[in-house]
């Protein structure tokens, strides 16, 4: 196999072993959490772009997916804390106050219909994520969204649209495990580099995280002391 085609996909212990000697080197306070996340999602860009390629060379899979195509977009969106931290944060400081206003309403709405839902119902009930601009079909996190939005790519635009449009949640849609491995390693190594400074990191759904950090004080400066502040989501 050429150097070319070589693809190595992170598993659980060296994702660990990287957050640790981060965190060990940068400390663990607010700001390296949110710089820990913003690199994880650069690493995760190339190692997505790479498998692509060489799944493309070897003709094994291509990708769907492009801009304007939402239909997976409709479903439950499970995170991280420190990804729902930065994506608090990327709202904040990617969108200017009406912007911020009208997505936050958004979120709340969806929340407060959806909460405690499965992606099943979400899926059937076609209730877009709130980031999904209604007319475009674009997303507006596209640059902050969260490591399970980057893992999704669907080798069939038909399968998306079938299951769209039955509103069925199991029809076979082809990807690749590798894109999913690559998630796993990295929530094992942010869970376990985090965990076990007795931080809690127990994943949770997004919009239900988001309104949580904005209706708290300080919120993650509790969630960094240990506290369970997503507690019943």
């Amino acid at each position: 196999m050429s150097e070319k085609t070589m693809l190595r996909v992170p598993d659980a212990r060296s994702q660990t072993a990287l957050y640790e000697r981060y965190f060990n080197e940068e400390g663990v306070t607010a700001d390296t959490v949110l710089t820990a996340i913003s690199l994880t999602y650069q690493r995760t860009d190339v190692f997505i772009r790479d498998a692509l390629d060489t799944f493309a060379e070897k003709k094994l899979f291509e990708s769907a997916c492009k801009a304007g195509c939402g239909y997976c977009c409709h479903t439950h969106v499970s995170v991280l804390p420190p990804e729902a931290f930065h994506v608090a944060d990327y709202i904040e400081s990617a969108f200017n106050a009406a912007e911020r206003d009208a997505l936050k309403a958004e979120v709340r709405k969806r929340d407060a219909d959806y909460r405690g839902a499965d992606g099943a119902k979400r899926y059937a009930e076609r209730a877009a994520c709130p980031f999904l601009d209604g007319e475009s079909w674009n997303c507006r996190l596209h640059a902050g969204r969260p490591t399970v939005c980057r893992a999704m790519h669907s080798g069939s635009l038909p399968a998306c649209i079938t299951a769209y449009e039955n509103r069925d949640p199991d029809v076979a849609t082809p990807t690749m495990r590798a894109f999913f491995d690559n998630r796993n390693a990295t929530y094992a190594g942010l869970t376990a580099a985090l965990g076990q400074r007795g931080i809690v990191m127990r994943p949770v759904e997004m919009n239900a995280a988001l309104v949580t950090i904005w209706d708290g004080d300080d919120v993650m400066a509790d969630w960094l002391k240990g506290r369970d502040v997503f507690a019943g989501l």
